[in-house]
């Protein structure tokens, strides 16, 4: 889902000449359908087998179009410093493997399967009320389809990756009922289906103020994930 910052994205190639940089693209900055064009027109025709990716998230849309494109190359992903949201929901999982570096962190804050098995989908008319100046009625029948489509769009790219889209809004339900971001350990992210994840022994860092986010590590109980 959009997260409400402004970032400048940053896309380049790595093209040095070793074999290693030679296979690696990076993509900085928030993911939306103009800069997936940029960086698909960049890799174009080039033998990419790594993602490094920094970012905050970005469109639904956009980032499913992006893990879609790393899932079915079997490419890694790498995170250099963050992956939020959306990021954290599509891309990273969507890797072959998936590397965290010292430092780094993969943070969650839910998805629209979320907002309408929960009804949150309602925020979203508010806010078109306010921005579009649309009637409660009108508002509420928009956002409740908008919000139906994404959340159909995530279960089948869900589905197709293989992982439990619930990875993407646990953090927020009882008990852990995070207001913000969450993290989880690596064996927790396995219980969803996220698999072959190499990051720090002590991940996810006691230092996360790199980060412009308000983030909170959590642990789940030893009951299996829904």
């Amino acid at each position: 889902m959009t997260i409400p910052r402004t970032f400048s994205i940053i896309l380049t190639m790595l093209l040095a000449t070793t074999p290693a940089a030679a296979g690696t693209a990076s993509y900085r900055g928030d993911i939306d359908a103009d800069a997936n064009r940029d960086f698909f027109e960049d890799v174009a025709g080039r033998p990419v087998t790594e993602l490094v990716i920094t970012s905050m998230g970005g469109s639904v849309e956009a980032a499913i179009a992006l893990g879609r494109w790393v899932n079915e190359r079997g490419m890694d992903v790498v995170v250099e410093a963050y992956c939020l949201s959306a990021c954290a929901n599509y891309v990273f999982p969507a890797g072959r493997h998936k590397v965290i570096r010292p430092g780094a962190v993969v943070a969650w804050h839910g998805s629209y399967r979320h907002l309408v098995e929960t009804g949150q989908w309602r925020d979203d008319a508010r806010a078109r009320m306010a921005r579009h100046g649309e009637d409660e009625a009108t508002a509420g029948a928009r956002a409740r389809a908008a919000a139906r489509r994404l959340a159909a769009l995530e279960d089948d790219f869900f589905e197709h990756i293989g992982v439990d889209g619930h990875l993407a809004w646990v953090g927020k339900m009882p008990p852990h009922r995070v207001p913000d971001y969450y993290t989880l350990p690596v064996a927790d992210m396995a219980r969803f289906g996220v698999t072959a994840v190499k990051a720090p022994p002590a991940y996810p860092p006691a230092d996360l103020s790199q980060v412009d986010a308000h983030i909170t590590p959590i642990r789940l109980d030893p009951e299996p994930a829904p």
